[in-house]
């Protein structure tokens, strides 16, 4: 089936994954100025190139984690906020391009399909 095939679950995935990571930066930045807040982080990339080397994509996880790491202020707080406003429109620029990838692959196959008649 073409929306089963290997391409259609990798973009998919990174779709879901660079989703989950503009939600988690939107949420730091929400938080910017809560005291004891500690940043969220979304880490997918490194499992789904291991689970397309096992040809197995509908496995790889994208996971949520708190990062204990970066500078602290005096709340407790470590959110950078001009960290995670390139981070966000690093984000953005990725799920824009992915989008763009799925729509070309299926206008390729559309015209495929009809044999380049419209």
């Amino acid at each position: 089936m073409i929306g089963d095939s290997i391409t259609t679950a990798i973009l998919q995935k990174a779709l879901d994954g660079t989703w989950q990571r503009q939600k988690a930066i939107a949420n730091n930045i929400a938080n910017h100025d809560t005291p004891g807040y500690k940043a969220l982080r979304v880490s997918f990339e490194d499992t789904l190139v291991r689970e397309i080397e096992k040809n197995n994509v509908k496995d790889a996880k994208i996971r949520v984690y708190i990062d204990n790491s970066g500078t602290e202020r005096a709340d407790g707080n470590n959110v950078n906020l001009d960290f995670e406003n390139i981070e966000m429109a690093k984000a953005q620029l990725q799920y824009q391009y992915l989008i763009r990838s799925m729509t070309d692959m299926y206008s390729r196959l559309r015209y495929a399909v009809s044999e380049g008649k419209k």
